[in-house]
């Protein structure tokens, strides 16, 4: 899985990782001592022993009010600050029980964003817990239900990607986001118009609810989103293009500001497509490729990565009449 518990909280709160230093989050999450588990906690007397192993006994049963009451007793008799704090993290995982189950009915009732994004505010509180086991199994399984990878830059394919036109490929620990290679995108000398574009899309974007990536300006600039489209559906026989002006091609995209900060650490971007503005009667249900650009004159360096398609809920299936 590419995003670790780490990224899925940074997703969530848009916070920002200053490079260089961006290589070390990879030893920052969940999974980094995960082959060193923990000394279990010393009490002061078998009583409280006894509480602590029952308590986990009804944890792993999923009778998580019984084990928090045993846990409770636990707590009052372990030895040290640090044998507290295991206990306490048995308590809160006890707690975030009930967010799991409510995730999880959301996840029932087809409402997959929502179930996400609550995720991720679970994770973030509950993920150095022993509930966060269940809480990750729920979040790979939502990742692979809502997300559709469109450029990862995994593959340095120079063809597509030239140096020629500002692009490069890192591979460098210090400037990646999530320990893969990313992409190097830069002005050229001419100071022609800079133009990032992705052609392995799918047709119809009317499926999914927005764009993401990860991106760090190096050398910031206000750079655009565009969708190009192919146009737009006929109504009542006439076509929904717009007319080009004489000698001119009709151009159809949809086109957002990307909202970024002016920072050179990495930042997670998610564009709304309700947001997107068409032109020229374009729509989602025909979109040819999909571009970030800067406009011409302008100086910029950005890295990017993982560019990806979030989708929509799926409908619900419709219910049976009641009967009279």
């Amino acid at each position: 899985m590419k995003f670790s518990l780490k990224f899925a909280v940074i997703v969530l709160s848009l916070v920002v990782v200053y490079l260089p230093a961006a290589g070390s989050l990879l030893a920052q999450d969940g999974t980094a001592d995960a082959s060193k588990p923990a000394p279990e906690p010393e009490f002061k007397s078998e009583k409280y022993k006894e509480s602590y192993d029952k308590g986990k006994k009804e944890f792993e049963a999923g009778e998580y009010k019984d084990a928090s009451r045993s846990f409770k007793k636990a707590l009052s008799g372990a030895r040290t600050k640090e044998d507290k704090a295991q206990v306490n993290k048995w308590i809160l995982g006890c707690k975030g029980s009930s967010v799991l189950k409510k995730i999880e009915q959301y996840k029932k009732r087809n409402l997959w964003n929502e179930a996400y994004d609550q995720l991720l505010i679970a994770l973030q509180r509950y993920g150095e817990t022993p509930i966060s086991g269940p809480l990750m199994k729920l979040f790979t399984d939502l990742e692979g239900a809502l997300f559709l990878e469109i450029e990862n830059f995994n593959f340095a394919n120079t063809s597509l990607y030239s140096a020629k036109y500002g692009k490069s490929f890192v591979k460098d620990p210090a400037y990646l986001a999530n320990g893969t290679p990313c992409l190097r995108w830069q002005n050229t000398r001419d100071g022609k118009p800079g133009m990032l574009k992705i052609t392995n899309v799918p047709r119809n974007w009317s499926q999914f609810k927005s764009i993401e990536f990860w991106i760090a300006l190096q050398v910031s600039a206000i750079p655009e989103a565009v969708v190009m489209s192919a146009g737009g559906a006929k109504k009542k026989g006439v076509a929904a293009r717009t007319a080009a002006p004489p000698g001119q091609a009709v151009r159809t995209f949809l086109i957002s500001k990307v909202p970024i900060k002016k920072t050179k650490a990495w930042q997670y971007v998610r564009i709304p497509l309700a947001s997107l503005k068409s032109q020229g009667g374009a729509t989602l249900e025909a979109v040819t490729d999909f571009r970030i650009q800067v406009p011409g004159g302008k100086t910029f360096n950005f890295l990017v990565d993982d560019i990806r398609l979030r989708k929509k809920n799926p409908q619900q299936a419709a219910r049976s009449p009641r009967k009279r």
